[in-house]
């Protein structure tokens, strides 16, 4: 099979499929593409667009670019929903420029040389180009600390992949520019008093808008069934809709979900096909090679081995897939609310240090630990990097060599966020969130759709289109935050489609064993990354890290990588 790429150079390039001047260069492509063109430019699109009613014309991009300004550029790419590039070029001016998606599931890695520029989605393909055979360090820095990679660098020393939700100019042989970010999650504004029940009706009128405008009647869908709130309520709209739809869930050996009963009881009231995927410890060890195989990397969310087996089950009779991610940091996240809860307290502490005399001696002089010298001490940068860093012991922390240590700002700047953290309250939580979304939420739609792809599916993210996400920003803390429950706007929804009484157990996420895989299925592997890394065996204890240790000895026996070492004193 071909791997698709682009390739901006002063030669054709042979292997390719599709060629056009730029120029006095070439831009030469190959792979599945959708081709528009016109008197003023090229338009091609890599991936897919769920939008219906997606403007095609080149002429129309061209002109949002060169005098649509910000605002209104901003507003038309922020609306595109799915997985994909668009590549623009203007045939009077020659200049060649890319709009990567927002939520980064068209992930592009690309290879700078003297007179070319290399794009593919295969890592792999890229890496060949270099010749290199290394980890690349400041990637693999990242890998350790975070479940994701934040900045530009890839895995593979001397690739680096393109930000998602990006406007780049290209030019063979030289590093692409980013012109323009999009796709921060909106200020709020003084938003309208509306009871909760209105909130909920307005929420899911926009959530079935696009829905429908992201599935046709004829498709075959299947939606992910966790047990939780978002599942659920995709669940209830798509039969809302009455679209063809089944649900699905898996189930692990020597694994109790909890919310697997949940699961099936939601199914039950809707009368919808709930299919049960089980999952046997002796498929583990071929799925997570694979699952390696397909994200060129250690899967950085736990469920993704579980994930490609359902995609791998769903091929050829489902055409989409509805996912509930992102959910939780627009309508009610629990770590946003510990973080909202630790601030308003550190602002009340500053303000009461304010007014009495000698506080400030006091806390300088408390212990470094005590919690009352960490909340007068809280820092919005700080609390947002703990907030999206991977849970380590402290003592495999202590044993990574000094040159793994990252700088805190460092990360933060390169994450799709605001420059600046201002002191309002307002603020600082939309940074948390953008900081959370730019992390979590769109790295774990990268995965998700990389999965889904591989057996032809489509991946549709209802919660994160533009009008829900900008809806969801506006809404007041005591409905974004709730009482005992967070997400109370998606419950309320939920209460149209189930027993009030289901919406409201407690609800724990999507659960995988996967402490129990890696001292079983995965042992064997465990035990050989240890040694590739040169690391102790006490690491084998640290989940996190040996999880993803773990994945990346096999991409290094993918890609050939040389054995590196990370314990201090190593060579």
């Amino acid at each position: 099979m071909n791997t698709d790429f682009i390739c901006i150079s002063q030669d054709k390039v042979a292997e390719a499929s599709g060629h056009f001047p730029v120029g006095q260069q070439w831009l030469s492509y190959r792979g599945e593409t959708s081709f528009w063109e016109d008197e003023q430019g090229v338009l091609l699109l890599f991936g897919y667009v769920h939008n219906q009613d997606f403007n095609s014309a080149p002429a129309y991009w061209l002109g949002l670019l060169q005098f649509g300004g910000d605002e209104q550029l901003q507003a038309a790419i922020n609306m595109l929903d799915g997985a994909y590039s668009l590549l623009l070029l203007n045939k009077n001016t020659g200049q060649c420029c890319m709009i990567t998606d927002r939520l980064g599931c068209h992930r592009l890695y690309y290879y700078q040389s003297a007179n070319a520029i290399w794009f593919s989605t295969d890592l792999m393909f890229i890496a060949a180009k270099t010749r290199q055979r290394h980890f690349d360090r400041h990637a693999l820095m990242e890998t350790l600390h975070f479940r994701w990679l934040t900045g530009q660098h890839s895995l593979i020393e001397g690739v680096e992949k393109l930000p998602h939700a990006a406007v780049v100019k290209l030019q063979a042989g030289k590093p692409p520019v980013v012109e323009r970010r999009f796709g921060l999650l909106p200020a709020r504004n003084t938003p309208a008093s509306k009871t909760l029940l209105a909130h909920a009706d307005a929420v899911q009128q926009l959530l079935c808008t696009n829905i429908a405008n992201s599935v046709k009647q004829t498709d075959r869908v299947a939606v992910l069934l966790s047990g939780g709130v978002d599942s659920s309520v995709l669940l209830g709209i798509c039969c809302q809709l009455k679209l063809n739809v089944v649900a699905v869930t898996p189930v692990h050996d020597n694994h109790s979900n909890p919310e697997l009963e949940t699961a099936k009881q939601f199914a039950r009231e809707l009368g919808v096909e709930h299919r049960i995927v089980p999952i046997k410890d002796d498929m583990l060890e071929p799925l997570f090679r694979d699952t390696v195989h397909c994200l060129a990397g250690a899967p950085r969310s736990h469920s993704a081995v579980s994930l490609l087996y359902i995609m791998r089950q769903l091929a050829g009779e489902f055409d989409k897939v509805l996912y509930g991610e992102g959910a939780d940091t627009l309508f009610g996240s629990r770590a946003v609310k510990h973080f909202t809860r630790r601030h308003q307290k550190h602002l009340k502490l500053r303000r009461l240090m304010g007014v009495l005399p000698g506080s400030e001696l006091i806390m300088r002089r408390l212990p470094s630990g005590s919690r009352l010298k960490m909340l007068a001490d809280f820092n919005v940068q700080q609390d947002t990097i703990s907030s999206i860093k991977l849970t380590l012991q402290s003592a495999t922390e202590m044993v990574l060599a000094d040159d793994l240590q990252l700088d805190s700002s460092a990360v933060l700047q390169q994450l799709n966020t605001d420059s600046a953290v201002s002191a309002c309250f307002d603020a600082a939580v939309r940074y948390v969130k953008q900081a959370v979304f730019s992390s979590d939420v769109v790295n774990h739609f990268f995965e998700m759709s990389r999965l889904a792809d591989l057996y032809n599916l489509q991946l549709v993210n209802p919660f994160v289109c533009w009008p829900v996400m900008h809806y969801a920003s506006q809404l007041p803390n005591e409905y974004y935050f709730g009482g005992d429950f967070v997400k109370p706007v998606l419950r309320k929804i939920g209460e149209q489609f189930y027993t009030p009484k289901l919406m409201y157990l407690p609800k724990f996420g999507f659960p995988v064993p996967h402490k129990h895989w890696l001292d079983t299925s995965l042992n064997s592997l465990c035990q050989q990354a240890v040694q590739f890394f040169n690391v102790p065996d006490a690491w084998t204890e640290d989940t996190e890290v040996i999880w993803t240790l773990t994945g990346l000895y096999l991409l290094a026996l993918q890609a050939d990588v040389a054995p590196c070492r990370l314990t201090k004193g190593a060579s």
